[in-house]
């Protein structure tokens, strides 16, 4: 099957980065600060530990007695916009006098690319989610203010201690280190295992030491034992251990727990190094003989339908996507548990799920009434309702604190067992959460995204050397 798939391969790998929807309007003599004062590349001047309020951007005394109209375009769909807009009630309760257009733009990049447009047309909504990717490029545009005045605004400010230490630093990441945007819906990856099959094979698996565990990741090397004796055409196994849904997510973060290079925020591509091309060919001999797997061994986007086949018994995805791995017919038991790491010196799990930012074409009245609702939406009880009805994750640590999270973690109500197995396998990889740096401009950093996934589906369809992956991956994306 994998040498049939490298004809598949051909035309994706060898894809440019001309067709990526990208905004650069910094001009090369730099940017005119008395126009554009909330740039980056103007804030030189600014700390972003100063407790006080850098006074960037004015923070009215009160919100306005005028009716205030602001539009939010997300990503949700059905289910999870039906319950945004619960939230939206409720806030429209509280402040009678704003109305909130939420508005699904569909995915993520059909958000971007719809935000791209509008800001060119200088029709953009009030508030958006987005990656830290898609915040860069608004940021190049100056289409984006800096959160920190409302954040330690007297009034209407928040703790931002309260928030989970890694997602704030993923949203100070920006030129200056001031917050260009807040953490709304995370999410990371966790592993779903066939309990099922774990149990008929405990004897062997105990006896090799690997037995089933969902309280610690599994190395490996743990996982090269697991498939002796689970792969194979036998009653109680399947044809590949471990499927990694985002081939994207399984470069980058392997290359963390190898300890090798991948990018930065000023846009270099550090892949070309011993310990990245290391990890490759001991993923290429683990895709050999099918310990690990991509969803193109099914010409799938996800690896979910054959996790329910059985056709592999561990399965790598989005805390958010649990749903798509519960077998509703009940033909076995599954269990969640943190991912694998290649050693345990080294762990790294993936940081992942939009933050929410406010436009520059808005007025001071709709830019605070943006951020009494990110303030809403965000609050410890919303954050842990959004997390145990959603897969998310909550933001603040009085979240994860708060008396129903902890009863959800500890004793959920059966609906939402799954949910549960899931918030526990996460919260065991909060410590060592990671996230991609952020940057646009010529090359972006969702262009070397989009590159690192085709390297991982290139070498596992066996259509090229790692090494010439590498070098593939380093031209399209001009670093070579």
């Amino acid at each position: 099957m994998k040498k049939a798939l490298s004809l598949l391969l051909v035309g994706v790998f060898a894809l440019t980065l001309s067709g990526c929807v990208q905004i650069d309007d910094t001009p090369d003599e730099g940017v005119d600060c008395e126009l554009y004062p909330t740039h980056v590349d103007c804030l030189v001047d600014v700390d972003p530990d100063d407790p006080e309020a850098p006074g960037l951007i004015n923070v009215l005394d009160e919100l306005p007695a005028e009716d205030i109209t602001i539009t939010f375009w997300h990503v949700y769909g059905d289910s999870k916009g039906a319950l945004l807009q619960n939230y939206i009630d409720e806030f429209e309760a509280l402040y009678p006098n704003i109305t909130v257009d939420a508005e699904s733009q569909g995915g993520y990049d059909d958000l971007r690319n719809k935000t791209i447009l509008a800001i060119s047309a200088g029709e953009t909504p009030t508030l958006l989610v987005g990656y830290p990717d898609h915040v860069a490029g608004y940021l190049n545009g100056n289409a984006v203010i800096p959160l920190d005045d409302f954040i330690k605004d007297e009034t209407f400010g928040v703790d931002i201690t309260d928030f989970i230490d890694s997602y704030v630093e993923e949203n100070k990441q920006y030129a200056g280190g001031l917050m260009y945007s807040l953490p709304y819906s995370k999410s990371t990856e966790m592993v779903v295992i066939n309990k099922t099959i774990f149990d008929a094979n405990e004897t062997a698996l105990t006896a090799a030491g690997v037995a089933l565990r969902t309280d610690a990741p599994y190395t490996w090397a743990e996982l090269d034992l697991i498939a002796d004796i689970l792969v194979g055409d036998g009653a109680n196994q399947c044809e590949y251990l471990i499927n990694f849904d985002s081939s994207a997510n399984f470069f980058i973060n392997s290359i963390r727990q190898w300890d090798g290079g991948y990018t930065n925020t000023a846009g270099e591509i550090l892949v070309n190094n011993t310990n990245t091309i290391a990890m490759l060919e001991y993923v290429a001999d683990r895709f050999e003989d099918n310990t690990f797997s991509l969803p193109l061994a099914w010409n799938a986007a996800y690896g979910s339908t054959n996790f329910l086949k059985q056709d592999v018994c561990m399965t790598v995805g989005s805390t958010a996507g649990i749903s798509y791995n519960v077998p509703t017919d009940g033909a076995f038991e599954i269990v969640v548990a943190p991912i694998p790491q290649y050693d345990l010196d080294h762990k790294s799990a993936t940081q992942q799920g939009p933050n929410i930012a406010i436009m520059a074409d808005t007025t001071d009245g709709e830019r605070l009434a943006a951020w009494l609702l990110i303030e809403y939406i965000t609050n410890a009880e919303n954050t842990a309702k959004w997390s145990m009805l959603t897969g998310y994750l909550p933001v603040r640590y009085s979240g994860y604190n708060s008396t129903v999270y902890q009863e959800f973690l500890t004793d959920p109500d059966p609906d939402y067992v799954y949910e549960s197995m899931t918030a526990n396998a996460a919260f065991l990889q909060l410590d060592y959460n990671q996230y991609d740096p952020a940057f646009a401009g010529a090359t972006t950093s969702s262009g070397a995204r989009l590159q690192a996934g085709i390297v991982m589906e290139a070498i596992f369809s066996g259509s090229v050397t790692v090494q010439e992956a590498i070098d593939d991956m380093l031209y399209q994306l001009g670093a070579s």
